[in-house]
């Protein structure tokens, strides 16, 4: 008998599926979409969700962490093995612009995303430290990513997903985990807690080139009322949110750009600063796939000139 333990899933595993069709990267942003949701998520839905892991500290530092900034595919490497942030739910999204939003490309609207939801290892030996990587497809040429926290630290033992806000820049951090953690990605980024936007606000969901692009240098992600649940520990967070329905909106987004602060200024200044830019909602039920914890990519893009 299957066990959860081994994590597999109702109909098919995700280490079988052969890969991405040869046209692939030149259908449009929906179709991508559409495929990777019913022929890649859904078809390999677990029937039991997997045990949370611990992180693999060796095992992260075995990873060959240049790919994750240089490799330019929704489905990962050959071989690849996710040592932090195994398991996650993954469900379709839209991002909606603001008004009169200063940001091009991708920040005036995105119709056809996916969002994974992870926590950084086993909430039991670690505390409870949410994740997320959104993936924002393009027509005729490669998605654009990018990914954030809510802190290094996590949130101890309170187990609401959405309890704080997410950002793409999360304060450095002294204590010897995530100290040791920053020095193995450190071997491949000056700047290990913090993601680049360049890219999002360089090219809009049709595949076109923006003449000026505009970017925010933090994204502030805050999540909404609706969606808030028990603080009390010992729950599995894929089951709640499983209990998501499509149109709900997860989050208001705020942003502000390299302008409006500098290296001395404080998270919670850049907090106060930030403009509100968007929302995004989701277009689908949340899903917890072998396909999503094993085979879904998120390309990290390099913070820095």
């Amino acid at each position: 008998m299957k066990s959860s333990e081994q994590g597999y899933d109702s109909q098919v595993n995700s280490e079988n599926l052969n890969s991405l069709p040869t046209d692939y990267l030149s259908w449009d942003g929906k179709q991508k979409q559409e495929f990777l949701w019913n022929e890649r998520i859904l078809k390999s839905k677990y029937d039991q969700l997997p045990s949370l892991k611990k992180i693999d500290v060796i095992g992260l530092f075995l990873t060959p962490l240049r790919a994750k900034m240089e490799y330019a595919s929704d489905e990962s490497p050959p071989d690849w093995k996710k040592a932090i942030h195994a398991h996650a739910s993954v469900a379709k999204i839209q991002f909606i612009p603001a008004d009169h939003t200063p940001y091009t490309g991708l920040f005036r609207g995105a119709a056809h995303g996916l969002l994974r939801l992870s926590v950084t290892a086993d909430p039991s030996d670690r505390g409870f430290a949410p994740g997320l990587a959104i993936k924002w497809f393009i027509d005729g040429t490669a998605s654009e990513d990018f990914s954030a926290l809510v802190s290094l630290r996590g949130q101890g033992n309170n187990y609401n997903f959405f309890a704080n806000e997410f950002s793409n820049i999360v304060p450095v951090v002294r204590q010897i985990g995530p100290k040791l953690i920053n020095l193995i990605f450190m071997r491949v980024t000056k700047y290990p807690t913090k993601i680049s936007l360049k890219r999002l606000g360089e090219i809009d969901q049709q595949g076109r080139s923006v003449a000026h692009p505009a970017y925010p240098t933090q994204l502030f992600l805050v999540p909404s009322q609706t969606v808030q649940f028990s603080e009390s520990p010992g729950r599995d967070f894929r089951n709640d949110l499983a209990t998501i329905t499509p149109g709900t909106v997860l989050f208001s987004v705020y942003g502000i750009d390299s302008n409006q602060g500098d290296n001395k200024t404080s998270q919670s200044e850049q907090r106060r600063n930030a403009q509100l830019i968007g929302q995004i909602k989701t277009t689908s039920e949340f899903i917890a796939s072998s396909y999503g914890d094993s085979r879904l990519f998120f390309r990290h893009q390099r913070f820095g000139k």
